[in-house]
């Protein structure tokens, strides 16, 4: 599979902001600062990515983002070294977007309708916030007791990036 690597992904414009070598990229992940990996079926510019990786130095963070056949970004997986487990990442938040029906363009995070964030914790608890744009507030609710042992994944290292590109679908539990 082909990769590109820069800051972050540029959805409106389909490329790497600030696009770098992998050679660069190998460097940062090992030395800094943050990168961004994009796997791309068309190199040549214009395709929607799979999916999109942000990256920290040594791998402490990963962040996953998915996108529509547009290129607007309606999931994201934040993955964040936690101290109680060396040698693994925690899958810590996962944030849902949705736009509005009839959508046939490119849309920024502004024109969505709604978002739902999970926010889980290594001992089991969870919250979910759910907001809808035009209602007075977000929904909040709180968990407890939650299954999170899919949420341990071992590090990233260089090159190991489709793991992190698995779409993952964690519950609250009953």
């Amino acid at each position: 599979m082909p990769y590109r690597y820069g800051q972050r992904w540029h959805g409106k414009l389909r490329k790497p902001i600030g696009e770098i070598t992998e050679a660069e990229a190998e460097r940062r992940f090992t030395h800094g600062p943050f990168f961004s990996v994009s796997r791309v079926d068309d190199l040549s510019g214009g395709a929607v990515p799979d999916f999109t990786l942000s990256i920290d130095p040594d791998g402490m963070y990963v962040g996953s983002v998915f996108y529509d056949e547009f290129g607007s970004e309606v999931k994201k997986y934040h993955f964040d070294e936690e101290a109680g487990r060396p040698g693994h990442l925690f899958l810590r938040e996962v944030v849902v977007t949705v736009y509005p029906d009839g959508q046939d363009k490119w849309l920024s995070l502004r024109d969505s309708k709604a978002h739902r964030s999970l926010l889980f914790q290594p001992d089991g608890r969870a919250r979910s916030y759910l907001a809808v744009k035009g209602e007075p507030a977000a929904k909040v609710e709180e968990f407890t007791g939650v299954d999170v042992s899919a949420h341990w994944v071992p590090m990233i290292t260089f090159g190991d990036w489709d793991r992190f590109g698995e779409h993952r679908e964690p519950g609250l539990g009953d």
